[in-house]
């Protein structure tokens, strides 16, 4: 967010925005500005309940807005989305003339946290094919002369404490899409081999602490102005 190089935007979208945290600080930065925060859950919409923003139900792939906007902002909500070389032109088309596209996806799929939900999820009958996400690289073609495009990927060694820490953090989000098709009699299962193989992939050190790296790519697309 503090990359973004607009100093008083009008109109700011938040897709994706959950429940609303982040929204909430973009409208703390542009108090000027009208600001929305759009995500399909609807229990993620009711939960979001803050000054300055207004929330709407809408799916990323259909959305669009009725009048081209200054800032597009989507924090870790893109990679569930196909067809990149296709969503990334669209959404720079929404902006107005010098506006942004704020993006930031995880790529974790390659981390052993990752690789260990899906050795345990093929166990259990459960095949996911790997996100849309492209190369870093590939963002500036995908966009080249559309927008002025800056990329970047950022690794952070995130130290963690408790029991088993690494478990569960995935369990939060990535965990979520193998137990959506496992019989929910079997989660319990899946739960715990996943837990026993993460705990021997992230030990922790002397202190108690547990190092877990964790890669962002950031991507951030000014239309021409």
């Amino acid at each position: 967010m503090a990359r973004i190089r607009l100093t008083d935007p009008v109109d700011v979208v938040d897709l994706g925005c959950g429940t609303g945290r982040l929204t909430a600080e973009l409208a703390i930065r542009w108090p000027n500005a009208s600001v929305v925060g759009i995500d399909r859950s609807a229990d993620m919409i009711a939960a979001a309940a803050h000054s300055g923003v207004r929330y709407q139900i809408g799916d990323i792939d259909t959305w669009e807005p009725a009048a081209p906007v200054d800032l597009v902002f989507a924090n870790a909500s893109l990679q569930w989305i196909d067809h990149h070389d296709l969503l990334f032109p669209r959404l720079v088309s929404m902006l107005r003339p010098g506006g942004e596209l704020a993006v930031q996806m995880p790529l974790s799929w390659d981390q052993p946290s990752h690789r260990i939900l899906r050795s345990v999820g093929a166990e259990f009958g459960v095949e996911i094919a790997s996100p849309p996400t492209l190369q870093p690289g590939d963002y500036h073609e995908v966009l080249l002369g559309r927008a002025a495009t800056e990329v970047w990927v950022t690794t952070y060694h995130h130290v963690l404490a408790g029991d088993n820490p690494v478990f569960r953090w995935v369990s939060a989000t990535g965990m979520q899409r193998f137990l959506n098709r496992i019989d929910a009699d079997r989660h319990d299962a899946y739960r715990n081999e996943c837990a026993r193989q993460m705990a021997a992939a992230y030990p922790p050190n002397k202190r108690g602490e547990t190092v877990f790296p964790f890669t962002r790519l950031f991507i951030l697309a000014q239309s021409p102005g």
